[in-house]
């Protein structure tokens, strides 16, 4: 498993491969994660995941000081499912860089727990075109237990 922390290096190590899948992660890794991961691993010969928690899908500071990180221990786990590449983008090098896509969120961002959450699903997205546009992996792989989430990131 390749360790990369700067997008650029990451474009480089993948530019040649038109077959990747992504799977993004916020760390706190589990058997979802590693589930999706196999599956990504069963689908094309090389995987990307990351490692990134993003401030912007938080409405709080203290929301995001109080989310669990634990790198140490989620790379002893992804050691041993052992994907080709872990990306672990600083805030600066995901978001230093203007997007090609202008983001457009679907009036369901305000529905269900989004109500309660402003601005989270647009921070969640901003983030995860960031990843698509630097990594342009064939698939991407999500957990299903948030279907907002998903439905938001399809459109």
């Amino acid at each position: 498993m390749k360790i990369i922390k700067n997008r650029h290096k990451l474009k480089e190590l993948i530019s040649y491969n038109k077959n990747l899948s992504f799977v993004p992660t916020m760390g706190g890794l589990h058997k979802g994660h590693l589930s999706l991961i196999k599956k990504a691993k069963n689908k094309t010969k090389k995987v990307i995941v990351s490692l990134f928690v993003n401030p912007k899908q938080f409405n709080s500071k203290k929301d995001l000081f109080k989310y669990p990180k634990n790198i140490k221990k989620d790379l002893l786990i992804l050691k041993k499912i052992n994907p080709d590449y872990l990306y672990l983008p600083t805030f600066k090098d995901l978001f230093a860089f203007k997007t090609k896509n202008k983001i457009h969120i679907d009036k369901f961002e305000k529905k269900l727990c989004g109500k309660f959450r402003p601005g989270h699903f647009k921070g969640v997205i901003d983030a995860v075109d960031r990843f698509l546009e630097i990594i342009k992996p064939r698939y991407i792989f999500l957990g299903k237990k948030d279907f907002q989430q998903i439905y938001l990131i399809k459109k």
